[in-house]
């Protein structure tokens, strides 16, 4: 079974299996309004919730951006970590922001396999000093 994750979006979660001509999809998508720190467990409860075993998944398809920064590194980490620890091939859909999971299936039939996959930003992330580090570089 290849499991579809689509977690480009800081405020949803899209689960969803993709059928063996991967041209369709074999439980169709599924949108969680969570925020990334409960990623994991909507991917544990969507698994419970269809009776799939950890075991039975053989593929990922991931939507790699663009999107949030945050919501990327957060579902990348997990897939890169899961597709690692289980030896199985992934597959990075680069879907924009607003588009119906569906287009996720347009090439990936001809799709080839990657080990680890990288995100896709919508914009650069912005990481900044927060003000109690500006405030010590001040006062060193």
């Amino acid at each position: 079974m290849m499991l579809y994750v689509n977690g480009s979006d800081i405020g949803k979660l899209t689960v969803g299996s993709i059928a063996d001509d991967r041209a369709s999809f074999s439980i169709l998508p599924k949108t969680f309004r969570v925020r990334p720190e409960e990623f994991l467990f909507t991917i544990d409860g969507w698994l419970r919730e269809h009776q799939i075993d950890l075991k039975s998944i053989s593929d990922l398809a991931i939507v790699i951006g663009p999107g949030s920064a945050t919501a990327l590194r957060t579902s990348l980490a997990w897939a890169n970590t899961f597709a690692f620890t289980q030896s199985i091939p992934m597959f990075g859909i680069e879907l924009p922001l607003g588009s119906d999971d569906r287009t996720a299936l347009i090439d990936l039939a001809s799709m080839q396999s990657t080990p680890m996959l990288r995100p896709v930003y919508a914009n650069a992330p912005t990481i900044t000093a927060t003000k109690k580090d500006a405030l010590r570089r001040n006062i060193s």
